[in-house]
């Protein structure tokens, strides 16, 4: 992957549409129209263009030419808008084949390129990419919070702060041999601590910008015929699984992606757990126990109608973890009593229940104080930088500044980098394959 190349690829999906955007990028871009004949429009202007080959005409084209630095890129960047017919836009990507200097993009070159001319830094990258990735509003508003610099703010403070810190240290290593003034260590400590006071408030966040980004699984389980996938039905508003008074009806997982409160939900209904079980059944159970070892919300489903629903619990107990919610299903046949107070009673058949449950689910999934704040950290990546900085400081203070303060310096020194590595200001090279390898090529 070289700069050297021009680059271009179609922007828009692929298959049969009103209009396709063919997005070009080099330094031979503006050169581009004229392979078809055409004339390019001047920079940041518009032109109507019928594209030709071998005197035929091929399409009539809106075409965009934007002059580097001032584009996407930061290089030459030519648009031409077509007509989205396979036709059409095959022959446009034959001719810019086979045109010495112009090449096919690899998938997510445009935003990389946009990244080495600093158009983007690598959170913005990754807020883009969330932005192409959103299913849910609440989803598109935290990515476009990441772009406009969200969490970029405060690390460029942090960063900066580091730096500043370290400067004093590095005076204490080139002055070893005298004595330091006794405030100024104070000082250096107390500037240290609020600095990893302030980066440990922001981890502590429940991750709740990484469950709105990535999603939630939600696993209902529980003994056969407690109503499951009654209560999978009515939170999909449609008839996903099979309902049946028959034990066992349900043998494989089956699962609906909902949105709740802006988070991409995947609800999984799960074989009934029961001992005596045929062997296909039994294989849906044993899916049953994996599928609530690894998903992020187990939900606990009983008959409470049932005589031995207390009973069921308890076995259950032994099958998996802690619920994070006990549910007492048809109530509507029958109060149970002495419900534990923390277990929520309903009746799926109704729907204010069902309504209630979404509710419910939604406390679960992002907690109260955290629901209407807009997330810093939004990615794995950015928490372990973030902690991988806090431990660093965190060492830094253990040492002792007058005998060992380049101890301290380099403990400073990891913090700083591990801050940059978020923002790319220091070497990333072996993220940017797996960042960029996620977009789609005319991206």
């Amino acid at each position: 992957m070289t700069s050297v190349d021009t680059i271009f690829a179609v922007a828009t999906p692929p298959g049969r549409s009103a209009i396709a955007v063919v997005r070009i990028s080099g330094p031979h871009a503006a050169e581009a129209p004229a392979l078809f004949g055409a004339a390019c429009p001047e920079a940041g202007q518009f032109k109507l263009a019928r594209l030709f080959t071998s005197g035929q005409v091929i399409d009539e084209a809106l075409i965009l030419f934007m002059q580097a630095p001032r584009s996407s890129t930061g290089e030459d960047v030519c648009e031409m808008h077509c007509h989205g017919s396979s036709a059409v836009l095959g022959l446009v990507l034959e001719i810019l084949s086979d045109a010495p200097g112009f090449r096919l993009a690899d998938a997510g070159e445009f935003t990389r390129r946009a990244f080495m001319h600093n158009k983007l830094d690598l959170l913005g990258v990754e807020g883009l990419a969330d932005v192409i990735d959103a299913e849910t509003p609440k989803q598109l508003h935290q990515a476009w919070a990441q772009i406009d610099g969200y969490l970029r703010g405060p690390v460029a403070r942090w960063r900066e702060d580091l730096i500043a810190l370290a400067s004093q240290l590095e005076a204490l290593i080139d002055f070893a041999d005298e004595d330091l003034p006794q405030n100024v260590e104070t000082t250096l400590r107390q500037q240290t601590a609020l600095l990893i006071s302030d980066i440990a408030a922001i981890m502590d966040d429940q991750r709740a910008g990484e469950l709105v980004r990535d999603g939630v699984v939600v696993a209902l389980v529980g003994p056969v015929n407690a109503g499951k996938s009654t209560i999978l039905n009515g939170l999909a508003g449609r008839a996903a699984a099979i309902v049946s008074d028959q034990a066992g009806t349900t043998r494989d997982i089956i699962s609906v992606r909902l949105d709740i409160d802006g988070v991409p939900v995947t609800i999984l209904d799960t074989a009934g757990i029961r001992d005596a079980a045929g062997e296909i059944e039994a294989e849906g159970i044993r899916r049953t126990l994996d599928a609530a070892q690894h998903a992020d919300v187990v939900v606990l489903v009983v008959d409470a109608a049932a005589s031995n629903w207390q009973n069921e619990i308890a076995q259950l107990g032994g099958h998996i973890n802690q619920p994070d919610l006990v549910i007492l299903n048809k109530v509507d046949q029958g109060a149970p009593a002495d419900a534990p107070a923390e277990a929520m009673q309903i009746s799926a058949q109704k729907d204010a229940d069902i309504t209630d449950l979404m509710q419910r689910l939604g406390r679960i999934i992002i907690p109260h104080n955290q629901a209407q704040t807009s997330a810093l950290i939004t990615r794995v990546r950015h928490r372990h930088a973030l902690q991988q900085a806090h431990q660093s400081l965190s060492a830094g203070l253990q040492h002792d500044f007058h005998n060992a303060p380049e101890l301290a310096a380099e403990d400073f020194r990891q913090a700083a980098m591990a801050l940059g590595r978020i923002t790319g200001d220091v070497d990333v090279e072996e993220l940017l394959g797996q960042i960029f390898s996620s977009f789609c090529i005319g991206k």
